[in-house]
C-alpha cells in the first residue's frame, strides 16, 4: 500500500485527494497547508477515511524535511503556488522520496538551465530518485499532446499551444491563485524562435484564434509566461524550430489595461494618506482567495457560476516528405460537471489535476521509465497512452485532427 504526502489545499488539491482517494492502492493521504481550515475542508468535503489534514509551513524547508522523514511516504506532491517550488523540492530530496509538482517559478534562472527544477538534475539522478516536474494541466497534459504529435513527425516546425477559460459569475471569484496569474500575465513571456529562448514583451502577439467545439468560441490571446516553451523543445526528443505558449479569456483585454494601462502590478511604492504602499500590494490585498470546495459546490449549485476551460496545441512539421498540421484539443467536464464528480472541484481544476493524479498514480505504479528530473514530453508512446487511457476514465478526452494527410 502507498503514502502520499501533499503540500498545499487549494484548488488543485480537493481533485488530487478526490482522484488518489480512490486509487485502491493508496491508503493514506497526509494534505498539509498553512492554513489548517482549508485542509480540513478539503478532508471533510472528501469524506475518505484515507485522507489526514496537517498544518506545515510550505517555506520551511526543515520542517517539511521533518514531516517526510516521519512516515514512509512513497511520493511528494507539491500543490502549493510556484514559489514554493525549491523548499518543496529540496525537502523531499532530503527524504529521498519521489517528487511531482505542476509547475516552476523562475524560467531560466541561471545560465543554462531552463527551469529551477533542472538545477537538481544530477543529485535526483545519482539518488535514482524521480523529479516529474511540470506534471498537471498546462504544463503537463499539454507537454503530452505535442509529443504525441512530435512522435509522427521526422521535423517539427512550430508548437503553439493555448489555454482559454470561460468564467460568468455574479461575482469575483478566483478557480485558482489569482496571485500567480497575475504575476504570469506581469512578466515578460519566453518563446522559443531559431532553436533558442526569446523573451517577448508582455501581452505581445495578440491572436484571435477559433476555438473548435465544446467551447466553440473565436477567443484573444496573448503570449504568456510559461514552461512549456522551454522544456519542450529541450526535452520533446527532436528539434524545435519555433514554440509559443498564449492565455486567453473573454475579460483578457480588462488585464491588459489594469496592469499596463493602469500599472496596478507595479512594485514602486505610491503614498496614500501618508503610507507608502505598491499599487501591486494593494492589488493583491483585493483580489479574491481561491474559492473553497464548499464555497464552489454553493455557486456552481445554485447557477451562479458557470465555466469551462479548454487546453489546445497546434503542431506543423514534415512526415514522409509532406508538411502536416495537427491540431490536438481537450474535450472534458465544465466546472460544473466537474464539481459533481468531485465535490469541490472545478474545470480549472480537473483539467489541471486529474493530469497530475494519473501522473501520480504511474510513478507509484512503476509506469514511468525516467529516473533524474524530468518534464511529461520524455515519455514515449506506451507511457502516453497509458496516461491517455486513465484521464479518458475521468472524463478527459484529447481530440486529434489531422490536416494534409492521406486518408
Amino acid at each position: 500500500m502507498k503514502k502520499v504526502f501533499i503540500v498545499g489545499a487549494g484548488a488543485q488539491a480537493t481533485v488530487l485527494c478526490g482522484v488518489l482517494s480512490q486509487a485502491e492502492e493508496i491508503s493514506r493521504i497526509v494534505l498539509t497547508d498553512i492554513n489548517p481550515a482549508r485542509a480540513g475542508e478539503i478532508a471533510e468535503t472528501n469524506g475518505s477515511g484515507k485522507i489526514a489534514a496537517e498544518t506545515i509551513d510550505a517555506s520551511d524547508i526543515r520542517q517539511l524535511t521533518a514531516r517526510m522523514k516521519a512516515e514512509d511516504f512513497d511520493l511528494v506532491i507539491n500543490a502549493t503556488i510556484p514559489m514554493f517550488v525549491r523548499q518543496v523540492l529540496q525537502a523531499a530530496y532530503n527524504a529521498r522520496i519521489d517528487y511531482l509538482d505542476m509547475a516552476s517559478n523562475e524560467i531560466y534562472p541561471e545560465a543554462g538551465v531552463p527551469i529551477e527544477q533542472l538545477a537538481y538534475a544530477e543529485q535526483w539522478e545519482k539518488a535514482g530518485l524521480r523529479c516529474l516536474t511540470g506534471g498537471g494541466g498546462d504544463p503537463g497534459l499539454t507537454n503530452i499532446m505535442a509529443k504525441d504529435a512530435v512522435l509522427e513527425l521526422e521535423e517539427v516546425d512550430s508548437i503553439r499551444i493555448k489555454d482559454f477559460g470561460i468564467v460568468e459569475c455574479d461575482r469575483p471569484v478566483a478557480l485558482w491563485s489569482m496571485r500567480t496569474y497575475l504575476e504570469d500575465l506581469y512578466l515578460p513571456a519566453t518563446i522559443w524562435e531559431a532553436g533558442k529562448p526569446k523573451q517577448v514583451p508582455p501581452f505581445s502577439g495578440m491572436e484571435d484564434y477559433e476555438f473548435p467545439p465544446p467551447l466553440g468560441v473565436r477567443g484573444r490571446c496573448y503570449f504568456h509566461d510559461h514552461e512549456e516553451t522551454v522544456t519542450i523543445p529541450l526535452f520533446c526528443g527532436k528539434p524545435v524550430k519555433y514554440c509559443d505558449f498564449k492565455i486567453g479569456e473573454p475579460d483578457i483585454d480588462t488585464w491588459k489595461f489594469l496592469i499596463q494601462g493602469l500599472g496596478l502590478m507595479d512594485e514602486k511604492p505610491v503614498e496614500i494618506g501618508g503610507c507608502r504602499v505598491s499599487p501591486r500590494e494593494i492589488l493583491f490585498q483585493k483580489i479574491p482567495e481561491t474559492a473553497s470546495p464548499k464555497k464552489q459546490i454553493q455557486l456552481y449549485d445554485s447557477g451562479k457560476l458557470n465555466s469551462r476551460l479548454m487546453l489546445l496545441c497546434d503542431v506543423v512539421g514534415i512526415r514522409e516528405g509532406r508538411k502536416l498540421s495537427y491540431k490536438l484539443w481537450t474535450e472534458s467536464p465544465d466546472g460544473n460537471e466537474a464539481c459533481q464528480w468531485i465535490k469541490g472541484a472545478n474545470d480549472v481544476s480537473w483539467l489541471t489535476s486529474v493530469p497530475a493524479s494519473i501522473f501520480a498514480l504511474m510513478l507509484l505504479r512503476s509506469q514511468v521509465k525516467h529516473t533524474g528530473v524530468f518534464p511529461p514530453e520524455v515519455f514515449d508512446r506506451e507511457e502516453i497512452q497509458i496516461f491517455y487511457r486513465a484521464i479518458q476514465e475521468w472524463g478527459i478526452r484529447v481530440i486529434k485532427q489531422i490536416q494534409g494527410a492521406t486518408a
